[in-house]
């Protein structure tokens, strides 16, 4: 990691607007044609048995925020210019955020999944993957304070946070029906952990002395990864500069540092769902799951504290940020972030002992009405909360769906959530031999021109787009556990 730190990477990250992914998709949780509704809520089966190949059979891409690329980013004079230019008026820019602007992404990359029915009717589902999950929240003070300095000799800074971590994931499965109407479902997963970093910043005093800024914080910094390098400068204050990989003198060197950076955890996915079949609420179906309820325990791991002397800090007067042939974007950044490095300095913890961390855990609850009219035809409410502390967010979305086939399904769907209002879709193919599906939860109403050779434009506003597709190979006939 050059120039910056874990929260100089989540600024970037946020300015720069960059693709990330996350799990199977909302729109489809109430069309059963959609072979990977399992990983929304256990207690679900796929129609069919299948089989999936690495990547293809479960592909995303997406991100989500309260934030956009036209938060920071603005054109003038035919270039875009960073939000720290003097064309940009501190309303203009700061008049765009919340209270806690929040960026959440989350990557998972199936190596395999495969699903089957039982002779007795159980569904049971075995997969491996890696999941990458990044969380940013970064307080309105803080840009206040970027975008407005000089103008007040105090400032405070509460609630800067960044955390992001990587892991394999095994995970074995199991649904079957109890009873005539009530079907239940679980996964235990066992997690290798591969990547951790947790950067937060509770509070943070700027003060006006002299012609520097003295900078007061109370924060702290975890870092671990097998083989990780964290050298320090003056003493023991953290060189970002310099983070990389540990020289190595010998293999056993080689795999005592990976097996004492690596995590290990379990976590579990449990899930419940009812159909009432007889009297006014004959057609009702009502859902309920929590999603990777467990945990990671890391190995040796790099602690860091916010120095308990204040510090100084020659603020951002000294770089240009002004547009012109002889100052890109990219030149405006590397010269935010360098100044913004000076910012924050965490000094080294002489300690290595691990830590232990609890997974964001998922809670979904949801509920499904057929139309005594059209049976195949539904309208299905859907409320998903991601619990995880200062990075908590919610959405509730309600969706229409319809299949008139076994092979076919379609949904859209609206959501409202803590990152803004969605339109989603979501259309599947479930042929025999052969399983299809393409969607989105995030529909972007205003993207930016084409970015480069892709031929594809990135959302202008508040950053919510995932797309989701991917191909599996069907096995066997068609089951369900209700008519």
């Amino acid at each position: 990691m050059k120039r910056t730190g874990l929260i100089l990477a989540a600024l970037a990250s946020c300015i720069c607007i960059q693709a990330a992914a996350q799990e199977s998709m909302k729109s489809g949780y109430f069309v059963e044609g959609y072979t990977f509704r399992h990983q929304l809520n256990p207690a679900f089966a796929s129609s069919r048995s299948y089989f999936s190949i690495p990547v293809a059979g479960n592909a995303n891409i997406g991100v989500n925020s309260n934030m956009g690329i036209g938060t920071f980013l603005y054109p003038r004079d035919g270039q875009l210019t960073t939000f720290m230019n003097s064309s940009v008026s501190a309303n203009e820019f700061l008049g765009q955020l919340k209270d806690n602007n929040k960026l959440n992404a989350r990557v998972f990359v199936p190596f395999t999944s495969v699903g089957f029915w039982g002779i007795k009717g159980g569904f049971t589902t075995v997969e491996m993957g890696l999941k990458t999950n990044a969380m940013t929240s970064l307080p309105y003070g803080l840009f206040d304070f970027m975008k407005n300095l000089g103008a007040k000799e105090d400032y405070s800074i509460n609630n800067i946070g960044v955390k992001a971590s990587s892991y394999m994931e095994i995970a074995l499965g199991h649904s079957r029906k109890v009873t005539d109407r009530l079907s239940i479902g679980a996964k235990v997963k066992f997690l290798v952990g591969v990547m951790r970093a947790d950067a937060k910043v509770n509070d943070m005093q700027v003060h006006m002395a002299a012609d520097k800024w003295s900078v007061n914080a109370n924060g702290s910094l975890n870092m671990s990864a097998p083989m990780l390098s964290v050298p320090v400068k003056n003493g023991d204050e953290i060189d970002w500069d310099n983070i990389g990989m540990a020289e190595m003198n010998s293999f056993s060197d080689v795999m005592s540092s990976l097996f004492s950076g690596l995590g290990y955890g379990a976590a579990l996915d449990l899930g419940a769902a009812y159909k009432f079949n007889d009297g006014l609420l004959d057609g009702l179906t009502l859902s309920a799951a929590v999603l990777d309820l467990g945990f990671i325990s890391w190995g040796t791991s790099v602690n860091a504290v916010t120095a308990s002397e204040p510090w100084e800090f020659d603020g951002f007067e000294d770089i240009s940020l002004e547009s012109g042939n002889e100052n890109s974007l990219k030149e405006q950044m590397n010269s935010l972030a360098d100044s913004f490095s000076g910012l924050l300095k965490f000094r080294k913890l002489a300690d290595t002992k691990g830590n232990t961390d609890m997974l964001a855990c998922t809670v979904n609850v949801g509920a499904e009405y057929e139309m005594p009219f059209y049976r195949r035809l539904s309208v299905g409410v859907l409320s998903s909360t991601r619990i995880s502390g200062p990075y908590t967010f919610s959405e509730g979305r309600l969706s229409a769906n319809v299949e008139p086939v076994d092979w076919f399904g379609l949904s859209t769907s609206y959501g409202i959530s803590s990152f803004g209002s969605s339109w989603g879709a979501m259309v599947s193919f479930n042929f025999p031999g052969i399983g299809l599906f393409l969607g989105t939860d995030n529909i972007p109403t205003s993207v930016t021109k084409p970015i480069g050779k892709s031929g594809i434009g990135l959302p202008y506003r508040k950053t919510n787009f995932n797309l989701h597709f991917g191909l599996v190979f069907n096995v066997g006939k068609i089951n369900h556990f209700y008519d």
